[in-house]
């Protein structure tokens, strides 16, 4: 193999082979103390620290209940306030309805329409198996009891439209869809409102979530399915998402679960979080100062005993000044710091 030699000014008049790539780089124990190469056995990514962050403590969308009137109506009495805890199935508010009597009315006919002419198709189908009557006659009945059907089914829809609940005439008393509390409320007795309008806000307190603020180079080092630990509490969750876009302070927002089975945790709250580094198979840790670039690819110096040993690793992430990286053997130590020099050797600059 051919070896083009060159001084090197920091080492005075001592002359170093320049190596082609993937070639070991021979430097004596006296060049690696001149060029202030050393070296460490590259970290576990088990033994990686956690990352440290500040969170605030949400209730996710999934946890929301709105309340609101399916039609014209009037408030007539309001059963709960902002704070009060309800069970599923509690009475929230009662509302008048000038079309509910009617709904009602219209669903109690349908029904019995439709169980009327299911019994006539019944009889009629046994006329016909009798060969009592024609077989015109079952058709023209068994379609009469489907259009009866039909008919009980859109006034079912029409009703449940104006709300689900406790009927009482034209008053219908609206209960709570899950047990949770009520963090809202706008209705009072004697308001007027209109199909659409947001009276009251049920939330399920069980169900939080985290916001965690991040820098671009912090965001960077996290991936979704990541552990989060609530600090001085035993709260802790798994990183949900990401957002795409930075925020009005250039910071990366992430969304992550909480788990908090001691009921510490407080919508609104602002609380310290550490975020544990999520491991690849076979991941080391070591400082960004040991990896260098070549064509776009990392690479790490690993010492061998006649010198070092440029070896091509694949980059997992990077942060906080280290790095996780893949594809080192088992034992391998590599040059944290001196790199520039063997960089420049490697490369015969």
């Amino acid at each position: 193999m051919k070896r083009v030699f060159r001084a090197l000014p920091w080492l005075g008049m001592c002359v170093l082979p320049v190596a082609q790539p993937a070639d070991i780089l021979p430097l004596t124990a006296a060049q690696i103390k001149n060029l202030g190469i050393r070296v460490e056995a590259p970290g576990s990514a088990a033994d990686a620290p956690a990352q440290p962050a500040f969170a605030r403590v949400v209730i996710p969308p999934s946890s929301v209940r709105v309340i609101a009137a399916s039609g014209p109506a009037l408030v007539t009495r309001v059963h709960v306030q902002a704070g009060d805890a309800v069970k599923r199935g509690a009475p929230l508010l009662s509302l008048s309805m000038p079309g509910l009597a009617e709904a009602q009315n219209g669903v109690t006919q349908a029904r019995l329409r439709a169980e009327l002419a299911a019994a006539s198709a019944a009889r009629d189908r046994r006329l016909f198996d009798e060969g009592l009557i024609a077989e015109s006659r079952l058709r023209a009945t068994e379609s009469e009891a489907q259009s009866a059907r039909a008919s009980l089914a859109a006034a079912q829809t029409l009703r449940a439209a104006l709300g689900v609940g406790g009927v009482s005439g034209s008053t219908l008393t609206l209960i709570a869809p899950i047990t949770g509390v009520v963090s809202e409320s706008r209705a009072e007795a004697g308001l007027r409102v209109d199909a659409g309008t947001a009276l009251l806000k049920l939330v399920d307190p069980t169900q939080l979530a985290l916001e965690i603020s991040l820098s671009p180079d912090q965001a960077r080092a996290i991936a979704v399915g990541q552990r989060v630990r609530v600090q001085h509490s035993n709260a802790q969750g798994t990183v949900l998402a990401l957002l795409p876009q930075l925020d009005a302070a250039q910071r990366v927002l992430l969304r992550a679960s909480l788990h908090d089975p001691q009921r510490q945790m407080r919508p609104g709250q602002a609380v310290e979080v550490e975020l544990s580094q999520q491991q690849a198979a076979s991941a080391h840790v070591v400082p960004v100062s040991a990896l260098v670039w070549r064509d776009g690819a990392p690479y790490v110096f690993v010492y061998a005993p006649r010198g070092f040993a440029p070896v091509r690793v694949s980059l997992v992430r990077q942060g906080a000044g280290r790095a996780e990286i893949t594809g080192l053997a088992a034992g391998a130590r590599v040059a944290v710091t001196g790199v520039a020099a063997l960089k420049a050797q490697w490369l015969g600059e």
